[in-house]
């Protein structure tokens, strides 16, 4: 039988050396960093009579334009809310609030924008400040609805004009009718 012989039990033995070498764990590399971490942090600043705090507000941390995991959530303030994520472009956003003006920062942080590498970690600020305007609400419909803005400055003009027209066609018939 040849499985028996020294030869056979030579190669068999030095091919399970070889393969134990391979997947011996003093052979592999230490695995490299593949994701960055992203922090974003509410704060609100109410110096003009504004009432409201952190958590009135939503925010999103999106890639290409879809939510990431946890996202949209619930803006926090202090310590604020983690994302890990793969390397790669995220924006931060939160919508528009009537009687605060927002800005962000942080360092890596362009207009909420963040190009995340593997291994960063970066804190992003959104700072809204009340800025003491009065909040304007819109006339609703019975089911609450808002009603539409159905004038128009154009409008306007447009019927003076269509009137004026009129009153001149008027007043050039009459003559006519006279003469």
């Amino acid at each position: 039988m040849m499985k028996s012989s020294p030869i056979f039990k030579m190669i068999m033995g030095t091919s399970i050396a070889v393969s134990g070498l391979l997947v011996s764990p003093q052979a592999q590399a230490a695995d490299p960093v593949t994701t960055g971490t992203i922090h974003v942090v509410q704060e609100v600043i109410n110096d003009n009579l504004g009432t409201n705090v952190a958590g009135d507000f939503s925010m999103n941390v999106k890639h290409f334009g879809t939510d990431v995991v946890g996202s949209p959530f619930v803006a926090v303030s202090g310590a604020g809310t983690t994302f890990v994520l793969e390397p790669g472009t995220y924006v931060v956003s939160q919508e528009i609030i009537p009687g605060y003006d927002g800005t962000w920062s942080g360092v890596g942080v362009d207009n909420g924008f963040i190009d995340l590498v593997a291994g960063q970690e970066i804190t992003i600020t959104r700072t809204l400040n009340d800025n003491g305007k009065a909040v304007v609400i819109e006339p609703t419909t019975e089911d609450g609805g808002v009603l539409p803005n159905t004038a128009s400055p154009w409008f306007n003009l447009l019927a003076a004009g269509l009137l004026i027209s009129i009153a001149g066609a008027f007043g050039v018939s009459r003559r006519s009718q006279q003469s």
